[in-house]
């Protein structure tokens, strides 16, 4: 075998280095062979994430056929000063500043019952990196930061704690909802300003 080479390489004139030529062409060769298998393998696998994972799990494919809309209302609770139990926000969702905020995140599908499964992504407005009420986020000014993602368990609303400024300030908030295996689809909440005098 490599008799034949030799004599292949005797009888062609590929430049000074005829050895160096002969495997840069082979390599060349190699590439576009690869190339061709390499754009095969791509093509196949775009085709499988596309049609074949949801036949391949009946869950995810289930869950596109049944989710459906559901309702996301985020709202204002405060930790009282004394009392075992939060509050309701006063009128215009107002808190005194100093008292903290608990932020209630409640989806239902369209018959009313809670959401059981799935997460729920808190977040706050911020505009060149400082809290800010939602008009700015809504409007496209600001982004929506993530405060606290926090998973289902069991049928229920979800609650976490804020916190308070130390100043008077009005902030934005909204929730995103992922129903994963949810029969209730994404959604997000309405976008809520809850202002510290």
């Amino acid at each position: 075998m490599r008799d034949k080479f030799l004599s292949i390489m005797r009888k062609v004139e590929l430049g000074p280095y005829p050895r160096v030529d002969f495997i840069v062409r082979q390599a060349r060769e190699v590439v576009r062979r690869h190339s061709l298998v390499i754009l095969i393998v791509v093509l196949a696998l775009s085709g499988l994430v596309r049609f074949g994972v949801a036949a391949a799990d009946p869950s995810i494919a289930g869950h596109a056929a049944v989710a459906a809309p559901g309702t996301y209302v985020i709202s204002c609770l405060m930790e009282p000063r004394t009392g075992p139990s939060p509050a309701p926000c006063l009128t215009g969702n107002e808190i005194p500043v100093g008292t903290p905020l608990i932020l209630l995140g409640h989806v239902t599908d369209s018959s009313g019952n809670l959401a059981d499964s799935g997460r729920e992504i808190f977040q706050d407005c911020l505009l060149n990196g400082g809290p800010a009420p939602s008009i700015h986020c809504d409007s496209g000014t600001g982004v929506w930061s993530n405060i606290q993602t926090v998973h289902f368990r069991s049928p229920e609303d979800i609650r976490i704690g804020y916190g308070s400024p130390s100043t008077r300030q009005t902030i934005g908030f909204r929730f995103r909802y992922f129903g994963e295996a949810s029969r209730i689809a994404n959604g997000i909440s309405n976008s809520m300003d809850v202002t510290w005098f």
